[in-house]
């Protein structure tokens, strides 16, 4: 009994060690699970906290958005968050022409932004609507003309921001020209777009009368100014002249010179320094050929000429030995010189306006024949170390050459050139030996006539 009784015992720690085996993997289990829900629920509550920072920042200009229909302008408008928060863009969509959201591929993401810049879209998303996707999931609508960020609620002093735009009718081409303002203290020239930060009191800004923008084939839109968009609040003198003055009403203000294209056509005359060659030139991406002079009719502003014959051979006197070699010099317009062979240039409407493309008559080529009598052998002749047969006509580029006509020596005698006549349009010249140039100076067609015989006669010591 007493065995039955000791077995039992060590039977029932063995089941209560067996229970404390298997509870305390259980309970290290629970431990963690709970460990990893409160870690899930940190790290979810913490991407809600940045995602609506994100939110508070973009609304604040911190960074604004504007959307011109061809560049996403990123402005940090709002001075109050210190250091700039970053953004990244994951993603841009556009509503493509079957009314689908497509993502724009042309853009290498992710896209983070820091500081002021402008995002230039592929041609094809021009003046449609678009959607930003940012990595903390936030999503921002836009249409062209349109901006999240300078409609700050606060009621301190916000940004200005200054942009110039053609509006066509297929929606607004954002621009790049220079304007001028006093909005920091001195009247200063600036490059569109701008921005002047927590900017606050009165200032004057002027636009010019005309801006371009250059289309991707060459083509170039020539605006002439309409009037000032404001997008926020703001009083102002007026928004139909150049120069408009403002005054700001502690808010954010994006203040837009607008444009309307340029419809008008000119006549401009293009003349070239050669009649007899068609030079090809293209104007705002057409090409055209000159010969000596020609009258188009292009539209009035700005336009892009680019010389597309950069060199050329005159060959109408071929017939007469004489090839001439151009090559391109300068562009002269109303009074400048263009040493490029490209340029934008500016046309006033209702006038008629001619370009000159000059070129410069660099060298000639000159058909020069060369013939040998009473040769000895295999002799030619070398000019700069090149060397020409004789019997052959060549065409040589004028100037002076060093002149060497060689020779043989057969162990008694020396054959060489005796007699050397150059034959020219204006004339022949004869020389004898030893009187024979060591040069020739070639300027016009020629045909030199070389007579051998023998030079030398060496006799042995």
């Amino acid at each position: 009994m007493l065995n039955k009784g000791l077995s039992n015992a060590v039977s029932f720690i063995i089941i209560i060690l067996l229970l404390i085996s298997l509870a305390i993997p259980v309970l290290y289990y629970l431990m963690n699970l709970s460990q990893a829900n409160v870690n899930n629920a940190l790290i979810s509550n913490n991407y809600i906290y940045l995602k609506e920072l994100q939110n508070k920042q973009v609304t604040t200009g911190h960074p604004s958005f504007f959307y011109s229909g061809n560049y996403i302008y990123v402005e940090y408008t709002n001075g109050t968050f210190v250091p700039r928060s970053n953004m990244t863009i994951v993603g841009i969509l556009y509503l493509s022409s079957n009314g689908l959201w497509v993502n724009v591929t042309d853009l290498k993401y992710p896209i983070v932004l820091s500081n002021n810049q402008a995002l230039q879209l592929p041609s094809y998303v021009k003046g449609r609507p678009i959607i930003i996707v940012t990595s903390l999931g936030n999503v921002y609508f836009l249409q062209p003309g349109s901006a999240i960020g300078p409609y700050s609620s606060t009621v301190s002093a916000g940004g200005v921001e200054i942009l110039t735009q053609i509006y066509t009718p297929s929606g607004p081409i954002m621009v790049s020209t220079n304007v001028t303002t006093n909005i920091t203290g001195t009247f200063k020239n600036y490059t569109t777009p701008v921005s002047f930060p927590n900017t606050t009191g009165t200032f004057v800004v002027k636009a010019p009368q005309y801006v371009y923008y250059q289309e991707p084939n060459g083509s170039i839109i020539t605006g002439v100014f309409k009037d000032w968009v404001l997008i926020g609040k703001a009083a102002v003198n007026g928004t139909n002249t150049l120069a408009i003055r403002v005054t700001l009403e502690n808010s954010p203000l994006v203040l837009v010179a607008n444009y309307t294209p340029l419809r008008s056509y000119i006549s401009l005359t293009i003349q070239t320094t050669d009649k007899n060659v068609g030079v090809q030139v293209s104007v705002d991406g057409r090409p055209y050929t000159v010969y000596g002079s020609a009258t188009i009719q292009i539209p009035a502003g700005y336009f892009n000429v680019t010389v597309l014959t950069l060199q050329f051979n005159d060959t109408t006197q071929k017939g007469n030995g004489v090839i001439k070699y151009y090559t391109f010099k300068n562009i002269q317009y109303n009074g400048k010189t263009y040493v490029t062979y490209s340029a934008i240039l500016f046309a006033p409407p209702n006038t008629s306006e001619t370009l000159y493309i000059n070129y410069v008559n660099k060298y000639n080529y000159y058909y020069v024949t060369f013939n040998g009598y009473n040769l000895p052998g295999q002799v030619n002749v070398i000019l700069n170390g090149t060397v020409y047969n004789y019997g052959q006509s060549y065409w040589i580029i004028g100037g002076n050459y060093s002149a060497s006509y060689t020779g043989i020596f057969n162990g008694i005698y020396t054959y060489g050139v005796r007699t050397l006549q150059i034959v020219t349009p204006q004339g022949s010249q004869t020389y004898n030996f030893p009187n024979i140039p060591p040069y020739l100076y070639i300027s016009s067609t020629m045909t030199v006539n070389a007579y051998y015989g023998i030079t030398y006669k060496w006799y042995p010591l």
